[in-house]
């Protein structure tokens, strides 16, 4: 008998299972049309195919249903409040141009106050805020390119803003041209993943938010790559940040953060490669710091933290600190300095001598930049020799413990050779073709 109910049972739910798959539609709109109406007139479950052409938009979508766009299907906001927002969960918007948002508080590309969603494949531009999630849970924004208005960052929005977000999963996005790329406002369990954020201020703005992936992006000509502030448990991995140059900007920032893992990263060509705050529980590990003006910046009062194996290779300074530092070394292994000259004596690949940062050129360099044209010249290797000999000159100093003598190998430097590598060789191809037309230039006047 209780086989036979449950048998029972299950044919029932196949039944009404059955019948909610036969009763979702696929609607075919045309430019002739108005798609509010068709979206309102549509069942729970639909399939709206919108063709190519243009759309009125500030729509509304209150019920789960599917807007898929032709190419070329775009829709054209009103220029006032938001192109289309989203009150229902389980929607999926894909394949769209959404354009002409309005331009204060917190008006969208896409506004969504529900979960579930899904937003892929579409551009939007012309837009304050690209996409603005409200409080909604697991939502799924990806493979978009979001492009703000012209103008100073200080009146645009943010590419993605994520406010109370939770459980959203963003990647492969690209972003242009906004105040921050992604503005995560007390978010969590957020992922963040193969996207890239160009022309902002902040590329990636964490901010009071909780338990974090940040992996496999690109933050490059920003004036901050990842500022991180009032943060908990985030892990910043395998990222690229490069080109950064503003003089107020870094690559990373660490501000008032517990337990951020930063693995793997390639921290390059910034102003400050990474700057540490207030940081607390924090491990820096793995990372590659290059060709940044200066390398690492410790300001107020840093605890507990770990940076080893890192590689600091090519900053014009290599150390900023104007605040007392406990070793941050670990398990015998600290990091590999270029400008280290101690002698590893028992061939461990680790120098018998401690690094150390902190030196009164580089508190000078601060007071008078000027200076800075005299990095690496004899006279400050000499001052720098001299420092050794009497530490006294310096005052305080971080220091590293046990540097390495070779730079430390991780997986995928070599991407970052063939990079820089290909900065020389395209700086070296330019002086030769200026060569070249120097001497084509006045052997043509010598002709005449």
């Amino acid at each position: 008998m209780r086989k036979f109910f449950f048998f029972l049972f299950a044919i029932i739910n196949l039944y009404f299972f059955s019948n909610d798959v036969a009763s979702a539609e696929k609607i075919t709109v045309d430019p002739h049309s108005n798609l509010q109406s068709i979206i309102d007139n549509a069942e729970e479950g639909d399939v709206v195919v919108v063709k190519k052409g243009h759309y009125h938009g500030n729509l509304v979508i209150d019920k789960p249903v599917e807007l898929i766009g032709e190419q070329g299907a775009v829709i054209v906001g009103e220029g006032t409040g938001n192109v289309i927002e989203i009150a229902a969960p389980n929607v999926t918007i894909s394949n769209f141009i959404i354009k002409n948002s309005g331009k204060k508080d917190d008006n969208s590309g896409i506004f969504i106050r529900s979960s579930n969603n899904v937003i892929k494949n579409n551009t939007l531009k012309n837009v304050h805020f690209g996409i603005y999630i409200q409080k909604g849970h697991h939502n799924e924004i990806v493979d978009n390119s979001i492009t703000g208005y012209n103008g100073h960052f200080s009146q645009k929005g943010n590419g993605i803003h994520l406010f109370y977000a939770e459980g959203t999963k963003l990647i492969g996005n690209k972003i242009n041209s906004v105040q921050d790329g992604v503005y995560f406002d007390f978010a969590i369990d957020t992922l963040l993943q193969k996207n890239y954020v160009e022309g902002s201020r902040y590329a990636y703005h964490v901010m009071y938010a909780k338990n974090g992936v940040i992996n496999e992006n690109i933050a490059m000509k920003n004036i901050t790559g990842l500022m991180i502030m009032g943060a908990k448990d985030f892990e910043v991995q395998n990222n690229v940040v490069t080109e950064n140059l503003d003089f107020r900007g870094h690559g990373i920032l660490i501000f008032d953060s517990d337990r951020i893992q930063v693995l793997n990263n390639y921290v390059t060509f910034n102003n400050t490669g990474i700057s540490m705050q207030d940081a607390r529980s924090c491990t820096i590990e793995g990372n590659v710091f290059a060709g940044n003006y200066i390398g690492l910046d410790l300001k107020n009062k840093n605890e507990g933290n770990t940076m080893i194996k890192n590689n600091f290779v090519g900053n014009i300074m290599q150390t900023k600190i104007f605040t007392k530092v406990e070793p941050m070394d670990a398990d015998g292994q600290g990091n590999y300095w270029d400008d280290y000259t101690g002698i590893d004596f028992d061939g461990d690949g680790i120098g018998e001598i401690p690094y150390e940062s902190g030196k009164l050129f580089d508190k000078l360099v601060e007071k008078n930049p000027m200076l800075q044209f005299f990095f690496e010249s004899p006279a400050i290797k000499l001052w720098a020799s001299i420092e050794k000999i009497f530490p006294a000159f310096s005052g305080d100093k971080g220091m590293d413990r046990f540097p390495y003598v070779h730079p430390v190998k991780h997986i995928g430097e070599n991407d970052l050779d063939v990079q820089l590598e290909g900065k020389v060789w395209a700086l070296f191809a330019g002086l030769i073709m200026i060569s070249i037309g120097s001497v084509i230039f006045y052997r043509g006047r010598a002709l005449k």
